[in-house]
Order: structure tokens, then C-alpha cells, then sequence
């Protein structure tokens, strides 16, 4: 059951990713040059990326909910290594994502309240940026640890 749910986790954080790139590059591009904010593309892609973030964090807490009953069973001298990893993605892994969210739900409600087009990049830049790099960050962070 575990890996049934972990796999669409993985494949939908790399989509994810995906479009978060996608967004960063167009706020880019508007902000520092003559684009357009265009309604279909700049506001949609960013709905489409946040309702990718909220997916993602069902997916999350479904693996988390399954993922807790082994905790219990790993809390002991032998099994240390893989409590800390249990750890990582119970605690640190949570929170960096939790805060991916509203960073990504903020660049949505600032790209769709301000007026001015080139702020709407600016704002659309910073915390889809913040949310990318915290997703960066902690999918980086196992991997230095686990690698």
C-alpha cells in the first residue's frame, strides 16, 4: 500500500517541479523584460501549482499516517540510522513542505490582487522561488543523507 502511494507522491513532485520552473522562468521574463501578465497563463499555471502543493500534501499525510505505525518498531540502539531517517521525513521533511505551501499559496494571492503587472512577477517570483527551493532543499537534503 505504502509504495502504491509513494509512487504518484514522487511522479506528481517532479510535475510539480516542473511547473513551479515553468512559472518562475515566465515571472522572470516578466518582470525584467515587456511580457504581459496574461490571465490565462500567469493566474491558471500558478492555480494549477498550488493544487499540485495541496495534492501533494494529501499524498503526504496518507504516506505519513501509514508510515507512523513502523516508528514505534524502530526506536531502539540497532535501528538508529533508520529512526533518524524516519525522522527526517516525519518532522523536517513536514515542515519545510507545510512551509512550500504557503509560499506558493501567497504568490497566487498576490499574483491575483495587485494591479500592476510587473509587482504580480515580482511577487509570483519571490515565493513560488521560496516554495521551489524549499522543495529543492529538503528532496536534497535525503539525498545527501541517504546517498
Amino acid at each position: 500500500m505504502y509504495s502504491y502511494i509513494l509512487i504518484p507522491h514522487i511522479i506528481i513532485s517532479i510535475l510539480l517541479l516542473l511547473v513551479v520552473l515553468f512559472v518562475l522562468i515566465r515571472s522572470f521574463l516578466g518582470f525584467f523584460s515587456k511580457v504581459n501578465f496574461s490571465k490565462f497563463i500567469d493566474i491558471n499555471v500558478p492555480i494549477f501549482a498550488v493544487s499540485l502543493l495541496y495534492l501533494e500534501l494529501i499524498l503526504g499525510m496518507m504516506l505519513y499516517a501509514i508510515h507512523i505505525n513502523e516508528l514505534s518498531t524502530l526506536v531502539s540502539q540497532e535501528n538508529a540510522n533508520s529512526y533518524f531517517s524516519a525522522r527526517f521525513w516525519a518532522v523536517e521533511h513536514t515542515i519545510l513542505m507545510m512551509f512550500a505551501i504557503v509560499f506558493g499559496h501567497l504568490g497566487l494571492v498576490y499574483a491575483k490582487n495587485l494591479e500592476e503587472d510587473k509587482s504580480k512577477f515580482q511577487k509570483n517570483f519571490l515565493y513560488f522561488g521560496l516554495s521551489f527551493l524549499l522543495i529543492i532543499f529538503s528532496v536534497g537534503m535525503n539525498m545527501i543523507r541517504n546517498g
